[in-house]
């Protein structure tokens, strides 16, 4: 039952949440406005995410979502229900399987922004929270909305394709491939503006020209939706330290201050102490595509699925200075009737999964034990 949310921050989530389902509903971009022209049965769908979101379940206003069309009153009616609830709602991609859906229970998220303000704290003095990210995302949520709040700190959420005007005191966060995109546009920094990035790898070369353009640090936070944020580094530094509401339970496992249950890391660790490790890989297949977590076999069985598709496998490649996926496709009958079939499968499916580079052949590649290879 949080004491921080208020009514301001729950419209800025809203909007962020609606604009997204309204766009995975339509098919199409679709930004949200004070009171977009929705029909029936786009507002049942978006009052049942609003719903599964704040779980206004537990208090048993949900259906008050249908009885009026203002996004204020859809705040206010979130806001007043928060007060009673146990936490949020965050699901997975669904890139790496299923989407799943994951409590985080109001203790818990104002536990890390507290250990997120404390990292922070002997680096900067925020004066401003940038938040260039969906709000509705976990990340988004934790630093956009819950550790401005807990900390009483001004913040601007970004929902546009650029920046405003950075000054001294700024904490700027995003995603790598923003990074990415802010460090080749080599704009120098204005003094004292901290980063922080998450929701994958970012690669050395882009923290190295952000801090030599003048970002004065790039915090970089290790976690994932089911977790929440785990540990954070300060680039260049290779080492993760735990924030200090989680304790090591062995070399694969960590759980939180005050609870006897433990949860498995997703990554290869290595542990230098009790609080300080860095990774060795995912342990599943998993890759980093645009800061969206991609199983390549899962994409391998979804094309296996197609009836023009009788073999395929999928790596991860470079594609400049970013990883994307390529498909070596046996067909099963042309691979004229095989490509057309993928091309307009795949057009449905998000940026991230879509393989860029297709191998067609009439056997998989393997080598001389018949163990799949490179192409």
């Amino acid at each position: 039952m949080p004491q921080w949310l208020t009514v301001a921050d729950c419209k800025a989530v809203l909007q962020s949440l609606l604009g997204a389902e309204l766009s995975a509903y339509r098919g199409v971009a679709a930004d949200w406005q004070e009171n977009p022209d929705i029909d029936s049965l786009e507002r049942l769908h978006l009052a049942g995410c609003v719903n599964e979101f704040f779980r206004l379940h537990e208090t048993g206003v949900e259906d008050r979502l249908l009885m009026t069309s203002s996004i204020d009153d859809w705040a206010s009616l979130v806001a007043q229900a928060t007060m009673e609830t146990s936490g949020l709602t965050f699901r997975t991609s669904g890139s790496t399987g299923q989407p799943t859906a994951h409590l985080h229970p109001w203790n818990q998220i104002a536990a890390e922004a507290k250990a997120l303000e404390l990292c922070l704290a002997d680096v900067l003095s925020i004066q401003r929270v940038l938040s260039w990210l969906p709000l509705h995302h976990l990340y988004g949520f934790m630093l956009g909305i819950a550790l401005p709040a807990v900390g009483q700190i001004p913040r601007l959420w970004v929902n546009s394709h650029a920046l405003p005007e950075i000054t001294s005191g700024d904490l700027v966060v995003t995603v790598p491939p923003r990074w990415d995109y802010l460090a080749r546009s080599g704009k120098p920094w204005p003094p004292q503006v901290v980063g922080v990035t998450s929701t994958a790898p970012l690669c050395e070369a882009t923290a190295d020209h952000l801090l030599e353009l003048g970002l004065t640090g790039l915090l970089d936070i290790y976690g994932s939706t089911e977790t929440g944020g785990v540990a954070t580094r300060w680039r260049p530094d290779p080492n993760y330290q735990l924030l200090t509401h989680w304790l090591r339970s062995d070399h694969l496992h960590i759980q939180r201050k005050g609870d006897t249950v433990t949860i498995p890391l997703l990554d290869k660790t290595h542990w230098l102490s009790d609080r300080t490790f860095h990774l060795n890989g995912r342990i599943d297949d998993v890759v980093s595509i645009g800061g969206v977590n991609v199983s390549p076999s899962l994409i391998t069985e979804r094309l296996l699925a197609l009836d023009s598709v009788d073999g395929c496998t999928v790596r991860p490649i470079k594609a400049a200075s970013q990883t994307r996926l390529k498909a070596f496709i046996v067909p099963a009958a042309s691979e004229a009737i095989t490509s057309d079939e993928i091309a307009k499968t795949i057009s449905q499916w998000p940026a991230a999964e879509r393989p860029i580079s297709f191998t067609y052949g009439a056997v998989l590649p393997t080598n001389t034990m018949g163990k799949l290879t490179d192409w």
